[in-house]
């Protein structure tokens, strides 16, 4: 009998212990995260590796990012569709991301001081167009309509493809979109005017350090008030090949623009800063006949960006865009229509430093405060 109880307890513990193995095979969601968090360190070398209190922190912050990459992937049922997952800036919280890579579009100085304004001090470049081809009534009418594409447009524009589109940037620590989107942009439409094979860098950082018009170098400016200072002063960007040789004379920043006078220069002689809500068709327009074109937009869901199309989880209020970019192309062909869009934040970024945008939505505020640029 005892033989028998024996047996009944050796069964049953042998299938207790199968029962568990299922369990055992599931890897604790801490433990998982930390050798995720591991992995993440050793990628980006990032230098709190042995301080045991940052570490910690920045698991912390780890751990709630990956709860996040999953919630943006949950209305993902395209292949097209944007794809979120770690990148170098899933130990940084939402501020601090913000802090680093976003312009504050904001910021006005008075009396020697920045002050934050109620609502943005460059709300008149919303309204207020400077190229004629913007002052078409129809562009400024609030009532919505759906996307209207011309017949005449190719379904396809990449600028990239005529190699006259600047290598990708990078910011870094220095919030300089609004110069680097608006630059390299002036760069490819000089390339397209000159019907030149390959386009010239221009002078980024010359124009950072000197800008004035309420701009303030790396700590932030604007697109519209760049092009206006850019306009209104006459001022002729100099190649990238000269802003080096200048340095290399000089110790410091220089200054010293010319002046557009009656010679072959790059020059801005119009812009538009003006909202396309509910007109994306007129930026389709321009990207196909012109050239690409600058926009602000709010980039804050970027930070998880791998690829695919955006069509969620970017808010579209004017008072949220923080970031400036330029736009090189378009693709209808696609199963969802998107924009080619060109960030500042390293060919490490999204697609080799791009970013895909739903066209016709105004997604991410992209329609929201639109440049078109034509040069002397």
């Amino acid at each position: 009998m005892s033989e028998v109880i024996e047996m009944i307890l050796i069964l049953i513990i042998v299938t207790l212990c199968f029962l568990m193995i299922p369990f055992n095979l599931q890897p604790n969601a801490v433990i998982e995260a930390r050798r995720k968090f591991e992995i993440f360190i050793r990628l980006y070398d990032k230098p709190y590796r042995y301080n045991v209190r940052e570490y910690e922190h920045r698991f912390q912050i780890f751990r709630s990012s990956l709860n996040k990459i999953a919630s943006l992937n949950v209305h993902r049922m395209e292949n097209d569709t944007a794809i979120y997952g770690i990148t170098e800036y899933a130990d940084l919280t939402d501020h601090e991301f913000l802090q680093l890579n976003l312009a504050d579009l904001k910021q006005v100085m008075v009396s020697g001081q920045i002050a934050q304004e109620r609502g943005s001090p460059l709300d008149k470049f919303v309204i207020e167009s400077k190229s004629a081809e913007m002052k078409d009534a129809i562009i400024f009418s609030r009532a919505k309509r759906s996307l209207f594409i011309p017949d005449y447009l190719p379904k396809v524009v990449d600028w990239r493809e005529k190699n006259v589109v600047p290598t990708v940037k990078s910011q870094g620590n220095c919030g300089a979109c609004w110069a680097i989107s608006v630059v390299d942009t002036i760069s490819s439409l000089s390339a397209i005017k000159q019907k030149q094979s390959n386009v010239t860098d221009l002078c980024i950082e010359k124009v950072i350090n000197c800008a004035g018009n309420g701009n303030f170098g790396c700590d932030g400016g604007d697109t519209c008030r760049l092009l206006e200072w850019l306009q209104d002063e006459r001022i002729e960007l100099s190649t990238l090949s000269d802003c080096l040789s200048i340095q290399s004379h000089k110790n410091g920043s220089d200054c010293e623009f010319q002046k557009a006078g009656n010679r072959e220069f790059i020059s801005v002689e119009r812009f538009s800063c003006v909202s396309l809500v509910d007109r994306e068709h007129l930026m389709l327009r321009y990207l196909a006949t012109r050239g690409p074109i600058v926009a602000a937009v709010n980039a804050i869901s970027w930070q998880y960006y791998l690829g695919g199309v955006v069509q969620y989880h970017c808010e579209s209020r004017y008072d949220d865009l923080n970031h400036a970019v330029e736009i090189v192309g378009y693709n209808l062909e696609n199963s969802i229509p998107y924009y080619w869009v060109k960030n500042s934040w390293g060919t490490a970024f999204g697609d080799h430093g791009y970013i895909k945008i739903e066209i016709g939505k105004n997604l991410c505020g992209i329609a929201n405060r639109v440049s078109f640029i034509e040069l002397v």
